[in-house]
């Protein structure tokens, strides 16, 4: 492996919400963005074509990092969610001369009833994303320097608006097989835990989850099992030849 040029950011909000799709009466949110979650990202701060997201930056053409910067936080919010109608409008609005009000029938449909969802969100999210690509790596360094971005940056749903702040560049340098500690979330298939190294002292709360990794345009989705910790501790782990070193910290890609 060869080194490779990096930029990364500070990602974050004051909540946000990645759903995860086996959820059904509840909906609970993974504790990061799945890489799926970033590409889209980038794809609002560069202005590419939705359809196109997932050939920009597909794992050929980029590679993708990330780190939590706080120990995660969540909290149940619970939500109105209303079915609306096919849209068929089969009756007349009049305005009453006198009042001057509208008169809405009572022929209207039934149907856009109200559904109660408890949801799971991230409460003051904040990542720290790791991005090289083959192109557009000038401009994403140079619209993150300049905060100015083509769509608006939102932690996982739209109501969630987000920040972003430009954290540095440079290379990062080809790590091979050894033990480490790992600042950002791993693929559990590059390495296995450091058993030795964990104690209950050290504040340790290591899960694995399976989360999207790549998407294609008719969104059909595959998964990758990961590791990370909610503490924002690096994870410390015997690796395989997948890691890099950027300003002395260990990192990998989803």
């Amino acid at each position: 492996m060869e080194q490779i040029p990096i930029v990364s950011f500070n990602f974050f909000s004051r909540n946000g919400h990645f759903r995860r799709p086996y959820s059904n009466v509840s909906s609970f949110s993974y504790p990061f963005p799945p890489r799926t979650a970033i590409a889209g990202l980038l794809g609002a701060i560069l202005g590419i074509n939705k359809e196109k997201v997932s050939e920009t930056f597909s794992t050929e053409k980029s590679k993708i990092g990330i780190s939590l910067n706080k120990q995660v936080e969540t909290f149940t919010h619970v939500s109105n969610f209303r079915q609306t109608s096919s849209g068929d409008i089969n009756y007349s609005i009049k305005i009453s001369k006198k009042s001057k009000k509208l008169k809405i029938p009572n022929c209207i449909s039934d149907s856009n009833k109200v559904a109660i969802i408890p949801m799971e969100l991230l409460k003051n999210p904040s990542y720290l994303i790791y991005v090289s690509m083959d192109n557009f790596m000038d401009e994403l360094i140079s619209r993150l320097k300049a905060q100015r971005y083509v769509y608006t940056p939102c932690m996982g749903l739209s109501e969630f608006l987000a920040q972003i702040e430009y954290v540095s560049e440079g290379y990062a340098q080809p790590l091979g097989a050894r033990e480490a500690e790992v600042s950002t979330v791993i693929n559990k298939d590059d390495c296995s835990l450091w058993i030795d190294k964990i104690n209950s002292s050290n504040g340790y709360n290591i899960q694995e989850l399976k989360v999207p990794h790549v998407s294609t345009p008719e969104r059909t989705f595959n998964y990758k099992t990961y590791l990370v910790n909610w503490t924002s501790n690096p994870i410390p782990v015997k690796m395989k030849n997948s890691g890099y070193i950027f300003e002395d910290k260990v990192i990998t890609f989803l």
